[in-house]
């Protein structure tokens, strides 16, 4: 299953992927799944909807084989932080997205995920994980352990604690 996980304002993002996901279904057998709070109705063969629900997210999400994050290159874009990109690799889901935003610092293209920015390119990075088993494992050890050494709690606890002390018990105001 390959799927995207969002809200009824960023399903446009997915537009620029539907040709080529019809194009790979025709090649490939594979789901897609869409996870947000409206139902797009995507015109594609194998496709399903979940509705976006706080307490069954982290489950929903862990269905998924591979993850996409597609975005526009635009101010609002630039801004994003890549929390989906984030919470697919927690979950050991191989991800590709888009170069926009935090997304090109969280993912090291062709270690821990893929980042692309043509319509040629997405189609072959998501051909290369359809059919290559061994990289979308890579991808999963290598996008859990992104999450776990640079974006966990346990990563950034002596930072938060040493910024605390300084300037919270020692009375130091920035």
């Amino acid at each position: 299953t390959i799927g995207w996980t969002g809200t009824h304002s960023t399903l446009k993002y997915l537009d620029r992927l539907l040709p080529i996901l019809k194009k790979l279904q025709k090649q490939y057998s594979f789901n897609f799944l869409v996870i947000a709070d409206k139902d797009p109705k995507l015109d594609l063969e194998n496709y399903s909807f979940q509705k976006w629900n706080k307490a069954t997210e982290w489950k929903d999400l862990s269905g998924l084989d591979i993850g996409l994050m597609p975005l526009e290159n635009t101010d609002w874009e630039e801004g994003k932080c890549g929390f989906k990109a984030l919470q697919y690799m927690a979950l050991g889901i191989p991800t590709i997205v888009s170069p926009t935003g935090a997304n090109s610092k969280i993912i090291s293209n062709g270690v821990n995920g893929f980042v692309c920015e043509t319509n040629e390119e997405w189609k072959n990075k998501i051909s290369t994980l359809l059919i290559d088993e061994e990289k979308r494992q890579t991808f999963s050890r290598k996008g859990r352990e992104t999450v776990k050494n640079g974006f966990s709690k346990e990563a950034w606890e002596s930072t938060y604690l040493s910024l605390f002390k300084e300037k919270v018990v020692n009375g130091r105001r920035p």
